[in-house]
């Protein structure tokens, strides 16, 4: 931690990526009355022991999420958020150490519910996953940054991703639960709607899928048919792993209105994801192996459970499809600290553009 003044801010860079603290972007330097003003946002004192992350060494504490929080650009309104992140990543049924070390370069993605959306401007309609919103960018990076300094992990010595992934900075969303014809994503998950809450999951890869037809049948078609062959759901001894499958509000009205619940989607493409088997050996294409377009076709989910229904977006019919992911999904509950109210009112979000069109009813 730094002291105020004691450097200027391009040499604390400059000293920071140089021990491999940063992502390699500037950081903002945290300084003693920083991190002190970041731990407002907690009621939990700064010794207090969130988890251990990463093999042994990655004793993530209060005061060290507090100083990688400054370091992401964070507010103390964020840190409620962070805390509930944290605690999700030193989940055992995250599997962090796995997608956080393995070359397949696994992104930490998290989706907030509830009411703390709104407050501290987290976005889930229009550009849901950014660039251009504080608080999606600097939560995940946060987390981000909070992981890789507490388990020393750094590229080429643990992380081994072998091409790295740009959605390990930030790949942070809101579910759009007020455009949403389904119940929010937390209460699925047994958590009261009233209720925040941060989910965590590990995908690698994500796709675009248009409908086929700006119909029902065109749009559940594909959500199947633009699954990549590679996004498998199962769970295994070692491993689970699941796809999220995000739909803007006009598509997910469009398969409420002709009587879809998110149960019936999910049930849908459990039905009819399949491949060849020789494309399915844990999700990778085996290409010595020749068989014919007749072969046996094999489902490329276990069962529903292992994909995950979202409205997220905002006014347009493109969806997306994110996965697999080697970890999670982890729910954990906001809690909010005694002075919420009052740093509410002192570091309250505003910004005087992106103002959210209306949402256009269907034609």
């Amino acid at each position: 931690m730094a002291s105020e003044g004691a450097e200027d801010f391009d040499e604390i860079n400059d000293t920071l990526y140089s021990q491999g603290a940063t992502d390699g972007l500037p950081i903002v330097p945290p300084t003693e009355e920083r991190v002190e003003e970041m731990l407002r946002g907690t009621d939990l004192p700064r010794d207090h022991e969130i988890g251990t992350l990463g093999n042994r060494e990655g004793s993530l504490t209060v005061e060290k999420l507090a100083t990688n929080a400054v370091m992401a650009g964070c507010r103390p309104i964020h840190m409620p958020v962070l805390v509930a992140g944290a605690e999700a990543l030193a989940d055992s049924e995250a599997n962090t150490i796995q997608s956080s070390v393995s070359t397949g370069s696994w992104a930490y993605l998290w989706i907030v519910n509830g009411p703390i959306r709104e407050a501290l401007d987290v976005q889930s309609a229009t550009n849901a996953f950014g660039p251009g919103y504080r608080g999606n960018g600097t939560i995940g990076r946060a987390l981000g940054l909070a992981y890789k300094n507490a388990a020393q992990l750094l590229p080429g010595e643990k992380d081994m991703g072998v091409l790295g992934s740009p959605f390990k900075f930030s790949l942070v969303a809101g579910e759009n639960e007020e455009q949403s014809p389904w119940e929010p994503y937390h209460v699925s998950a047994g958590f009261d709607e009233a209720e925040s809450t941060i989910t965590f999951g590990a995908p690698n890869s994500y796709a675009y899928a248009n409908p086929f037809e700006m119909d029902v049948k065109g749009i559940i078609r594909g959500l199947v048919k633009n699954t990549p062959p590679s996004m498998v759901g199962y769970e295994g001894q070692s491993v689970r792993k699941e796809v999220f499958y995000f739909l803007p509000p006009y598509n997910a009205e469009e398969l409420h209105d002709a009587g879809l619940s998110k149960e019936d989607v999910r049930e849908y493409i459990y039905e009819n994801a399949v491949l060849p088997d020789y494309k399915y050996h844990e999700g990778i294409i085996s290409a010595d192996v020749e068989r014919d377009e007749y072969d046996i076709l094999v489902p490329q989910f276990q069962d529903p459970d292992r994909i995950n229904v979202l409205t997220a977006g905002g006014s347009a019919r493109t969806n997306a499809i994110m996965g697999p992911s080697i970890g999670g999904p982890v729910t954990k509950k906001i809690e909010t600290p005694d002075n919420w109210e009052t740093l509410l009112e002192e570091y309250a979000v505003t910004r005087d553009w992106g103002e959210e069109k209306d949402h256009y009813e269907l034609s």
